[in-house]
């Protein structure tokens, strides 16, 4: 079987190292169009294999897109305490440091941490938790200083709430 990863000549997953059956049952999950269908594929893969970065970051995504917020932050932070387990470093992000891991290279568990510390900063935008917000996001520029995570314009939205007033907001169309 082809790597499943790549569908449509598209990346469907942000590993490509992904075996052939959790890359399927990624993709079924993806085609579902019932949301607690897909819950329970992911879940299921999450049980079966525990490591897989990639299976914490679809659950992630499905809470956000269905708006299940408070569910999307607590997975975020399932997934950046098994990467950085699997990294090796401090899952504290506000002790990490440049030097904590090679957080740029491609295919890392430090580059998918920094993508979670991006989506933890999204996330809290959305439920208004501004302060929060700002404070995970700057943190991630300091870790990925060139911006190719792309969480500086999620950051300048924290900084302008909070030169406005600092009052709770709701950012419309975020993406994680």
């Amino acid at each position: 079987m082809d790597n499943i990863a790549l569908l449509d000549g598209k990346q469907r997953y942000f590993s490509d190292n992904l075996t052939d059956e959790l890359g399927l049952v990624l993709y079924q999950a993806s085609a579902k169009t019932d949301p607690l269908e897909k819950e329970k594929l992911l879940k299921q893969a999450l049980e079966r294999w525990p490591e897989a970065l990639d299976t914490y970051i679809a659950l992630y995504k499905l809470y956000f897109r269905t708006a299940r917020y408070r569910e999307a932050e607590q997975q975020v932070w399932r997934t950046l305490n098994e990467a950085s387990r699997q990294g090796g470093f401090t899952r504290n992000y506000r002790l990490l440091t440049n030097d904590s891991a090679p957080w740029l290279e491609d295919q890392s568990v430090a580059r998918l941490y920094l993508f979670s510390l991006k989506a933890l900063g999204v996330i809290r935008l959305r439920r208004g938790r501004v302060v929060l917000a700002h404070r995970v996001l700057s943190k991630l520029l300091e870790l990925d200083p060139t911006d190719e995570i792309g969480g500086s314009n999620f950051l300048g939205i924290a900084q302008r709430f909070l030169d406005e007033d600092g009052g709770d907001v709701v950012v419309e169309g975020a993406e994680v």
